[in-house]
């Protein structure tokens, strides 16, 4: 009985530790890796910023753009007009990027169209300063 026992509390223990780190988030998340496991395709804006933290909301800027494709190869193709959008003007497509508290980390980015989730990306630090220059009209395409 005691062998029993300590197999069921073996048993219980290893369902515990497995269960650890590996479930869904529950909104409102802190961090961008909980966002990225909540954020999927065709969500709009809205839903996108109310799975965040006001803290996590704050390091986000929503950029227009004319147009967010991925190429074959896996890279990112993002264009806008030169000087970027002004206040109230709104693009085909939006790009919802975070820029990273620390320098040297690594940018994240939630990309719609027609207010639509249609993709989502990590991008090196040096990919999200061209990314996030794009965006802001102030580098050409």
């Amino acid at each position: 009985m005691k062998k029993l026992g300590l197999v069921l509390i073996a048993v219980a223990v290893l369902a515990a530790l497995a269960g650890c780190g590996g479930g869904t988030p529950t909104p409102p998340v802190k961090t961008l890796i909980n966002l990225d496991k909540l954020v999927t395709v065709n969500m709009t804006v809205s839903q996108v910023y109310a799975l965040m933290t006001p803290a996590l909301k704050a390091t986000s800027i929503l950029y227009q753009a004319d147009s967010i494709t991925q190429t074959a190869k896996g890279n990112w193709s993002v264009t806008t007009k030169q000087g970027g959008y002004g206040a109230g003007e709104t693009g085909p497509y939006q790009a919802l990027l975070f820029t990273p508290a620390k320098s040297g980390q690594d940018y994240y980015a939630v990309f719609f169209k027609a207010d639509a989730v249609i993709a989502k990306s990590w991008f090196s630090p040096q990919g999200g300063v061209v990314i996030e220059a794009i965006l802001q009209g102030k580098l050409g395409q």
